[in-house]
């Protein structure tokens, strides 16, 4: 039998605390908290997934899992009360006796987490880390620093993208002409205001990432830097099934499942052009 400690310590291991950035730590969010008693709590099943929407609860409670796995947390912030759809989740999670665990941000740093997922599905060829200090004080491979086999324009690249991701859509920013050199490869949505700053100083004008708040996407723009969105659940996805993949191999007496976390906006050409 396999504890929930026992997957607690090896998550652990993979996704190191000191890695943390942004505040996004692992933790048991719903659950015994006590070492002791994730000892004696038996895991029989488990769900992996990257957000834990109600569609992913359901299923976990439908397909009886006493464990889910995310990568992004049910309540990034602290709260004093539990309403609306929150509520909804907390309840059918205690009322199956799932545990959810939030493998935290270190997952995103790791060797053979988010970014190493990414870079192998888009197929780069990585040439050094991109540092960044964590929350522990400690600098940390925040990204992945890439090359292109064959060099091509960012117009070929976001092609390139869209094809090796199943995409219909890339939000790109930048000049389309421009030919792609060392690119800096994020996943998620964690990209912020210095990361831009050091990636230009290190002569780097591509950035691939999941997704950018506004006035960073701007930022990027007003440096001269080119930037694809993929979408953050895309990117993180890809993470979150390789962990699938590995606790499988190591606990093979459990049933171990992944959810892909739909995106839940589409782009949408007007009818008009079209009628035009």
């Amino acid at each position: 039998m396999t504890s929930l400690l026992q997957i607690v310590k090896r998550l652990q291991e993979l996704s190191p605390r000191e890695m943390t950035i942004q505040g996004l730590e692992d933790r048991v969010e719903i659950g015994p908290q006590s070492p002791s008693e994730q000892a004696n709590t038996t895991i029989n099943r488990a769900l992996i997934a990257t957000y834990p929407s109600a569609r992913v609860i359901t299923k976990a409670s439908q397909d009886k899992s006493n464990l889910l796995i995310t990568y992004r947390p049910l309540f990034p912030f602290a709260i004093d009360r539990l309403t609306g759809l929150d509520l909804v989740r907390v309840r059918l999670l205690t009322k199956n006796y799932i545990s959810s665990y939030v493998i935290g941000s270190g997952w995103l740093c790791a060797r053979d987490g988010l970014n190493d997922a990414l870079s192998e599905a888009l197929g780069l060829k990585k040439v050094g880390d991109f540092l960044s200090e964590s929350d522990y004080g400690q600098f940390v491979p925040f990204g992945r620093i890439c090359r292109l086999e064959d060099v091509k324009n960012h117009s070929g690249f976001v092609n390139y993208v869209a094809s090796r991701m199943n995409l219909n859509t890339v939000l790109f920013s930048g000049d389309l002409d421009d030919e792609v050199g060392e690119c800096l490869l994020v996943a998620g949505s964690h990209v912020d205001m210095p990361h831009v700053i050091n990636a230009k100083k290190q002569d780097i004008e591509t950035l691939v990432t999941g997704e950018l708040n506004p006035e960073i996407r701007l930022l990027a723009h007003e440096e001269g830097m080119n930037t694809l969105e993929l979408g953050a659940f895309v990117t993180e996805d890809l993470g979150m099934k390789r962990l699938r993949d590995s606790i499988s191999i190591e606990y093979p007496d459990l049933k171990i499942d992944f959810m892909a976390s739909t995106p839940v906006a589409q782009a949408l050409r007007p009818y008009k052009e079209d009628m035009a």
